[in-house]
């Protein structure tokens, strides 16, 4: 997930340390990241935004509370998955908080419980939810002495759980994402669906069984995301949205507000404004 900057909630003593993790080897097809979070005693308010990836999230630590685009705020579970959101989420910590988070690939997180993607769109559901005995490796992971013990548990636990994919489907999908990731000036669902010898139709609701989203809807995402990286550049917003594939600032300013909860510009000058950016 990309992490929203607000230096008027943010508060530089408890703000965590995030490391980045190897992501073991037996299983790197399914998953890109696995970081750390840990973080002191001491209110801290952070705001994340959508980038097409669905996480798994175990805390060892207390859980986090969080508000979906602007809803009242709930406990996240010890042990959770986080689906595919389209909108700013906002987190909350109010004591000494540990956690760690296994991204996914975006084609590839139904592959760890067999169940389509979409179920657990602007969902965050707790394992035990899923299954009952889910719980149970959460558990295990908070009371593991050490980070070390703590991947073993969460490695042999991503392992068991892989279903089998139906490879064509699984290569069709992975293909699309990087046909839509390096053209953000909006191929097209037919021209891509074209690329994969597949129908509109079945495309589209592959993509969604994968993915969680439509390829619109991802589509939009990536080129939100796009525009993010250009934010530190000396373009203006006028030409950023351009770059991006935005049809006119029009566009891109309704799409941002909407995706992260305030307009380009008022973003960019919070961003200009947080120490260490």
């Amino acid at each position: 997930m990309t992490i929203g900057y607000h230096p008027d909630t943010r508060h530089p003593e408890v703000y965590p340390h995030i490391q980045l993790l190897p992501v073991p080897e037996r299983v790197s097809a399914y998953v890109k990241t696995i970081w750390q979070l840990e973080k002191g005693s001491g209110n801290h308010h952070e705001r994340l935004l959508p980038n097409g990836e669905t996480q798994l999230i175990f805390h060892y630590g207390a859980p986090f509370s969080e508000s979906y685009a602007g809803k009242d705020a709930g406990t996240q579970p010890q042990s959770l998955i986080c689906g595919q959101f389209t909108a700013y989420k906002d987190i909350f910590s109010f004591e000494r908080a540990g956690l760690l988070g296994v991204v996914f690939h975006p084609f590839a997180s139904n592959a760890l419980f067999g169940i389509p993607a979409h179920y657990f769109t602007h969902l965050t559901v707790g394992l035990a939810d899923i299954e009952r005995s889910l719980g149970e490796t959460g558990r295990r992971v908070a009371e593991a002495p050490g980070l070390q013990e703590r991947l073993r548990i969460i490695e042999d636990f991503i392992v068991r759980r892989l279903q089998t994919l139906n490879q064509r489907h699984f290569a069709l999908i992975r293909k699309s994402v990087g046909l839509i990731a390096n053209n953000t000036h909006e191929p097209g669902i037919s021209k891509v669906a074209n690329e994969l010898f597949i129908g509109n139709r079945q495309f589209e609701r592959l993509f969604k069984e994968y993915l969680g989203l439509s390829p619109a809807r991802f589509s939009g995402i990536v080129r939100f995301n796009k525009a993010l990286s250009l934010f530190g550049s000396p373009l203006n917003l006028t030409e950023i949205a351009l770059e991006s594939g935005y049809y006119d600032q029009a566009h891109f300013i309704r799409d941002f507000k909407r995706i992260s909860g305030d307009a380009p510009s008022v973003y960019r000058n919070n961003l200009a404004l947080t120490p260490g950016r």
